[in-house]
């Protein structure tokens, strides 16, 4: 009876522990599936997976599954509030997700349980994010993406300034909360802001709209900036919050997590509460293998960052001495001013377009950055991937457009091309072989200007 009941019940999928079974493959496309677990979820952690088949096979569970002590985790939670210039409070501890890009699909469904949100966010932000909050925008019935353009010589503030000015006067489509989401420093142009010119744009635009505002900054490129403490000294009321992807510099890349932090205001706060409740029901709160290596590896997070800023900014200017003698041009950088890294926004990271070919065609000019990369990462100092903050000795290389800007469109990865060579992005560790990495990038030039 109940095998002749399922044949005559239309079923599309099967929710079962852990897994998806997919009958209708009509209804249900796999290829949207692993998208959407891809960008907003992500696959158990190895001892977790280990520890789930030996339960499901009955065995004795041996697998290192176990969390660190509450105390190990509270100094954890205090850390990131710290780093990023929060009130240390454990009544708003960070929720702590099992990748970065869930963090960020928490806080969307925190926004849309509030009423809904308009995301103001740059059109080459990192292309898993542009992704994921596609989605959301396409699908969610109160979430509305808008864009604002910095590549070049735009500016931040006045390109933000321009959109915000665009949706007050469509006030009345506007839903309750407008976020302006920006990596500080921006990626992959290393821009940093103004912040009290920043802040002082979005309390505006709240008293002119109407509308509850919300600064989301991420900063997984200088995660000890302390950040919220900069926009509260300039705006006290305005609410904001901090994302940070820890599969970086905070972990040194030994695992994945994501974390949001909020700001003293209690919009942040109510807002935080509606991710740690989207996080646990969604299951991508961080397991417990995850918390024990980030609380092993968190304690002197500002000291690597400085440390990989100090190699950036060495290597750097040896990469344009090397080209000023290769190719006799000039060759500014996109990075953080000694400045800006003095008030803590050291990035590890800085990006760069190659001077053209002089001569050559378009074919040439336009493949120069990933030739050059191409050569970097056949020495085994070099990794041909888009991670950055790692603490392993690597130098990390790639050209930003095709790489994590995959899904940003091409008329805004164009806008980062100059002279038709697209950027390319180097990201230091905090040691390194500095001389073996300064000899191949000089060796590389060479080549790709033979």
């Amino acid at each position: 009876m109940e095998s002749a009941h399922l044949k005559t019940t239309i079923v599309d999928g099967i929710i079962g522990p852990n897994v998806l079974y997919v009958v209708n493959p009509e209804k249900i496309n796999t290829d949207d599936v692993l998208v959407i677990r891809k960008r907003m979820s992500s696959p158990m952690t190895t001892p977790v997976a280990e520890g789930t088949l030996q339960l499901m096979a009955g065995m004795r569970v041996t697998a290192n599954v176990w969390g660190p002590s509450t105390p190990g985790v509270g100094k954890f939670l205090a850390h990131l509030q710290e780093m990023c210039g929060a009130r240390v409070d454990p009544h708003a501890n960070p929720m702590v997700s099992t990748v970065g890009l869930s963090a960020i699909a928490s806080l969307w469904f925190s926004l849309i349980a509030r009423g809904g949100a308009d995301i103001l966010m740059c059109s080459t932000a990192y292309g898993g994010t542009v992704q994921m909050t596609d989605i959301f925008d396409k699908t969610a019935a109160r979430f509305q993406k808008h864009s604002f353009h910095i590549q070049g010589s735009a500016g931040v503030v006045p390109s933000i300034r321009a959109e915000l000015a665009r949706l007050a006067e469509a006030r009345d489509q506007l839903l309750p909360t407008t976020v302006v989401f920006l990596e500080i420093p921006t990626n992959p142009d290393m821009k940093v802001p103004d912040i009290p010119e920043l802040a002082a744009l979005c309390s505006e635009h709240q008293r002119a709209s109407g509308r509850q505002m919300l600064l989301l900054v991420d900063a997984t490129f200088a995660p000890g900036s302390r950040v919220l403490r900069k926009i509260r000294d300039a705006a006290p009321d305005l609410c904001a919050m901090v994302f940070i992807s820890m599969s970086k510099s905070v972990s040194r890349g030994l695992t994945t997590a994501g974390t949001v932090v909020a700001n003293h205001t209690e919009e942040a706060r109510d807002i935080l509460r509606g991710c740690h409740e989207a996080s646990a029901m969604l299951d991508i709160n961080a397991k417990p293998d995850q918390m024990a290596r980030l609380v092993e590896n968190h304690a002197e997070t500002e000291q690597r960052c400085q440390q990989a800023y100090n190699v950036a900014a060495a290597v750097g200017e040896q990469l344009r001495q090397a080209v000023r003698d290769i190719t006799g041009q000039d060759m500014p950088l996109a990075f953080v001013t000694p400045e800006q890294a003095g008030a803590g926004f050291t990035t590890s990271t800085f990006s760069f377009n190659l001077p053209p070919v002089p001569g050559a065609g378009d074919e040439v000019n336009e493949t120069l950055a990933q030739r050059y990369v191409d050569l970097l990462t056949a020495d085994a100092k070099f990794k041909p991937c888009v991670s950055f903050g790692q603490d392993n000795g690597l130098v990390y290389a790639t050209v930003p457009a095709t790489s994590t800007q995959g899904a940003v469109r091409a008329e805004d990865k164009a806008k980062q091309a100059v002279g038709g060579v697209q950027l390319t992005r180097l990201s230091f560790p905090p040691a390194c072989d500095m001389e073996g990495i300064c000899r191949v990038l000089r060796q590389a030039l060479a080549e790709v200007y033979a």
